[in-house]
């Protein structure tokens, strides 16, 4: 059976809102530009749901390059009468009405492994919450949580910096950047909305990242078996912790310096199966700086039972050829390899244009082989 792939990727705002969200015209242009990313999971044949049409000379292309060869679909009804196999971005009750395989998912397990109140308390109760992070039920506690995170880490209030994050939300999107104690007045709306939609909101102290990788498991459903580790990509993230591409490569041994942060997701993943959830898992752990000289190790930054960027670009390893690796570039990120290497190809994963307008999102596989 072919498979549908469908982009939802403002799943969260959903799981936020079920009955009132509605993508504004930015959010479905987002959709549109970031559809093809499917072609990393993709088999011939398979179908990808395009909000707007993308020609399909594009989809030649990537097939002349070594990817599959799929049909983008924009229409709905083509895609009912196709009878495919559901993969969505994230499960939600809407979409799988769409889904023909007659499988019935716990939904309160998805809401719940996508939400921050349940990472917040499983980074508590493993003993690896980040030194001054804290739940924010009032806004009149804001002053009393960063001037706790300062001085935990041994800064002025002034000084602190800090994100306060909602309890669904993805991509560097809800969420709040700011420094001290004072809010302004559109900081201040901002946390207010949020604890009345949610109950509270997530306060964090920014640190200067030294690495942060996704680390990918699928969880299959109780009874067939345990989490399976489908692998660990880098991630290339911008000053502002912004998602700009994975590092991809063949080699499958976990590294010392994850082997710790693997074994606590393996644990979280179980934990989720338990609770009715199967399907794809990643979860981003971290190193950061804390400004004192100090590495803090943060095992559980993000969980995301869904599907992931890490988790797709994994799916281009099967481009690579021993030897090489790969960055998979999103918009103009700059390479961060530190070990000898020479450029081999490039392979453009986007197309230039989508619908009837140039694409603001552009992605590329860069091929680079290590010569050291």
């Amino acid at each position: 059976m072919a498979r549908l792939f469908v982009g939802n990727f403002d799943f969260e705002h959903e799981l936020a809102d079920p009955r009132g969200w509605r993508a504004s015209a930015d959010v479905r242009r987002m959709l549109a530009e970031r559809a093809c990313s499917w072609l990393a999971l993709a088999d011939d044949g398979d179908l990808i749901w395009t909000p707007e049409p993308i020609d399909d000379l594009f989809w030649d292309e990537m097939a002349q390059a070594g990817l599959p060869r799929v049909h983008g679909v924009t229409d709905w009804a083509e895609v009912l009468r196709a009878r495919c196999e559901l993969v969505p971005w994230g499960r939600t009750e809407r979409l799988e009405k769409l889904d023909h395989s007659g499988t019935i998912r716990n939904f309160d397990a998805v809401r719940i492994g996508n939400s921050r109140s349940w990472s917040f308390d499983l980074e508590l109760e493993f003993g690896v919450a980040l030194p001054g992070a804290a739940r924010i039920e009032r806004v009149e506690d804001m002053t009393a949580v960063v001037g706790f995170a300062a001085s935990t880490l041994a800064l002025q209030v002034a000084d602190q910096a800090w994100v306060i994050k909602a309890n669904f939300g993805m991509a560097g999107r809800e969420r709040l950047l700011g420094r001290g104690g004072e809010l302004s007045a559109a900081q201040r709306n901002w946390l207010q909305r949020r604890i009345a939609a949610d109950g509270a909101a997530y306060f964090e102290p920014w640190l200067s990242l030294i690495a942060e990788v996704g680390i990918q498991w699928d969880i299959p459903q109780v009874g067939l078996g345990p989490p399976v580790l489908v692998g660990i990509a880098p991630l290339l993230t911008d000053s502002q912790g912004g998602y700009r591409g994975s590092l991809i490569s063949l080699e499958t041994t976990i590294p010392a310096t994850w082997q710790s942060a693997v074994e606590l997701t393996r644990r979280v993943a179980e934990r989720l199966q338990s609770m009715g959830y199967f399907g794809p898992l990643g979860i981003d752990s971290s190193i950061a700086n804390d400004g004192q000289g100090r590495a803090v190790v943060r095992p559980l930054q993000d969980i995301n039972a869904r599907f992931t960027m890490g988790r797709l670009a994994l799916g281009f390893r099967r481009l690579l050829r021993p030897g090489e690796a790969a960055e998979w570039r999103h918009d103009s990120t700059v390479t961060v390899s530190e070990l000898p290497t020479e450029f081999v190809r490039r392979i453009p994963t986007s197309p230039a244009r989508i619908g009837n307008s140039l694409a603001r999102h552009r992605s590329e596989l860069v091929m680079i082989r290590f010569t050291g």
